[in-house]
């Protein structure tokens, strides 16, 4: 069970880049469905199939503009949200116009293969569940009744026991290759000593546009006195000091708080809320530090300074995290002062 929490946690990860890697996704996709679906345009036009040729207007109008909302505007969930509700929309249309049974077989086997890589696990996930429910209320419910006509009776006996076959196993490799896609790119963005991300992470995630909210606050925390416990006794102290940190301000941020360590005894965190609010966790964290009881260290002192996006609408995310590190050095003189402690005993 633990094992399956782990997976499902590394699944849910937020990666730095899975806004830019989906508005690829979505930018490729709309030029291949956009070419696929004029091409059939052109074909039932010249065949006088109506509903088809609405259809494939449809797919090239609906994924022109999606490919516009994905290539210039970054846009990735929403752009991806339009192209699954039309891809939903036409091929519900499919299996209930009375195509031939090649081509029903055809469109609706390839849902489970391509929602879950192309749109990410909550769309794909939500498309299979949908096309799962609609295939067994359309072979094993009174609406049977409905496509008796359209197709044979071996066609509906076998089809559904075929596309749910079909959809357990292109979800679970789905599933397998995201998991390890995340897996490698979590590798990379771990601090491998206290398990919190790293400073490649940090900057990546400021950089995204979906974590430029007028909520967003930036926190840069620092550890006071680690050079004088790693004199006193010893770097096995002195590490131990630094990995109690992210516990400290997981505590203090709750959950949903994106902490990094950005090099030696400094973190960052990305929160959301007021300023007001991430000076009540700053404050809480700080009380936590100094009541900390471990191995080889007690009472943990740290210095913090926040800054967010609401008080500074006008700056860019990387300058915001430069006014949180300097509100930080400002804590530290302070405390250092408080103390009478020579500031490069640090």
């Amino acid at each position: 069970m633990e094992k399956i929490s782990r997976i499902l946690e590394i699944l849910r990860t937020d990666i730095a880049e899975d806004g830019q890697r989906q508005c690829s996704k979505n930018v490729a996709m709309s030029v291949i469905v956009c070419i696929s679906a004029g091409i059939m345009l052109i074909m039932n036009i010249i065949k006088h199939s109506t509903l088809m040729t609405i259809t494939s207007v449809i797919l090239v109008a609906g994924f022109a503009f999606t490919g516009v909302l994905a290539g210039v505007f970054r846009k990735s969930r929403i752009s991806s949200v339009i192209m699954a509700l039309i891809l939903t929309g036409v091929f519900t249309v499919f299996p209930l116009s009375g195509g031939n049974e090649g081509f029903a077989v055809l469109w609706l086997l390839l849902i489970p293969l391509f929602s879950i890589s192309l749109f990410g696990l909550k769309i794909g996930i939500g498309m299979n569940v949908y096309f799962t429910l609609l295939v067994v209320a359309l072979f094993y419910t009174p609406l049977r009744g409905y496509i008796a006509d359209l197709y044979t009776s071996n066609f509906i006996s076998r089809f559904p026991v075929l596309f749910i076959a079909d959809s357990a196993t292109a979800q679970f490799l789905a599933l397998s290759s995201e998991y390890y896609y995340r897996m490698t790119r979590l590798q990379a963005y771990t601090d491998h000593m206290t398990g919190v991300y790293n400073r490649k992470y940090f900057m990546e995630m400021l950089e995204a546009p979906d974590r430029l909210g007028e909520d967003m606050c930036i926190s840069v925390i620092d550890v006071n006195g680690l050079k004088q416990t790693n004199d006193t006794l010893g770097h096995v102290a002195g590490d131990e000091l630094i990995c109690a940190v992210p516990v400290i301000v997981r505590k203090a941020f709750g959950k949903d708080a994106v902490i990094s360590r950005m090099g030696g005894d400094e973190f960052a965190v990305l929160s959301r809320g007021s300023r007001e609010e991430a000076e009540k966790k700053i404050s809480a964290m700080k009380e936590y530090a100094a009541e900390h009881r471990g191995k080889q260290i007690n009472a943990i002192f740290l210095s913090a300074g926040t800054a967010c996006r609401a008080e500074n609408r006008d700056v860019d995310s990387e300058a915001l995290y430069r006014m949180a590190d300097k509100l930080m050095y400002e804590d530290k003189s302070a405390f250092y002062r408080q103390q009478g402690h020579d500031r490069r005993r640090r």
